[in-house]
């Protein structure tokens, strides 16, 4: 999710529930758009060593229908709800979300990144040592 969510604090419900929606927008686009590869075995290169196998690409809706785990109308509910999906809404809508996650964390996170950094100026509570002239 920090592939999406970047790595700021979010602790006001108002980012955690942006930050739900934007989590249903990657669910949706990861599991009906997205196609993977999966690691089916090993084998070896013409050198000899070991190599991973993978299968083809294929989204994980397509690996789920391809089971028995599914009714065959849960199957055809899955199948058009993919259809009536659109790549580009759904990637402007993340778009979205992320600007606001952004505007919202940014200002405390980068307050807190500050103050983990020390400072370049001499600390001023320390006083400042002077040499004595002789």
């Amino acid at each position: 999710m920090r592939r999406y969510a970047f790595y700021y604090r979010y602790d006001t419900s108002e980012e955690r529930e942006v930050l739900g929606r934007l989590w249903e927008q990657v669910n949706v686009k990861l599991n009906f758009l997205t196609p993977t590869r999966k690691p089916i075995g090993w084998g070896t290169d013409k050198a000899g060593r070991r190599k991973r196998l993978y299968d083809a690409p294929r989204t994980p809706l397509d690996r789920l229908l391809d089971t028995s785990a599914l009714t065959k109308a849960q199957k055809t509910d899955l199948v058009s709800y993919r259809n009536q999906l659109n790549p580009a809404s759904i990637t402007r809508r993340i778009i979205e979300l992320q600007d606001v996650l952004i505007r919202l964390a940014k200002d405390k996170t980068d307050q807190l990144y500050l103050a983990q950094i020390p400072s370049i100026l001499p600390d001023v509570h320390k006083g400042v040592r002077v040499r004595k002239a002789s």
